[in-house]
């Protein structure tokens, strides 16, 4: 992927790839020589490395998405500006992180060590070496929020069905 054409759709909303575990639809942020910054609302910030990137798309329906005076502006939480994808990395350490969407390669847990070929996360009970290389995309943060509180939900109605039952 051309990093003039990527700098060419800032501002809009794409679609990264056309399916999969990895496609997500958000606003493009930020484009570097070797990711880009892509905002959605479920996932918070998500830092593609452009070589894993198979298609982009930009629905021609809604040209006028960069920049509308009249649209209600959202807020967009900032994100990690580094020249490079490991330099993102780096910056995540000790922080909640997701590499990749989903699919056998997802791994949620806390980055606790990055190297220009490798990360560490802890998750659960494991420690886990990624590649760098084989990062296709990561986010950090907001993600584990979401979880929790699924999780709370979960909880929550096994108590009121235990307590509907004892009635």
């Amino acid at each position: 992927m051309d990093k003039a054409i990527l700098d060419a759709l800032l501002g809009r909303s794409i679609r990264v790839d056309r399916g999969g575990p990895e496609s997500r639809t958000g606003k493009l942020i930020a484009t570097k020589d070797d990711h880009f910054v892509v905002y959605n609302e479920n996932d918070g910030m998500l830092y593609y490395r452009i070589e894993h990137v198979k298609s982009l798309t930009l629905d021609t329906r809604n040209l006028a998405d960069a920049e509308d005076p009249n649209e209600v502006q959202t807020y967009i939480p900032k994100h990690i500006e580094a020249d490079n994808f490991n330099s993102v990395l780096k910056e995540m350490r000790l922080h909640w992180v997701q590499i990749n969407r989903g699919g056998p390669e997802k791994v949620e847990g806390v980055l606790i060590d990055a190297t220009d070929t490798h990360v560490t996360v802890i998750s659960g009970n494991e420690v886990v070496k990624v590649l760098t290389y084989h990062i296709r995309n990561i986010s950090y943060g907001l993600k584990k929020n979401n979880e929790q509180e699924k999780d709370k939900n979960k909880d929550n109605n096994k108590e009121n069905n235990k307590n509907e039952d004892n009635k």
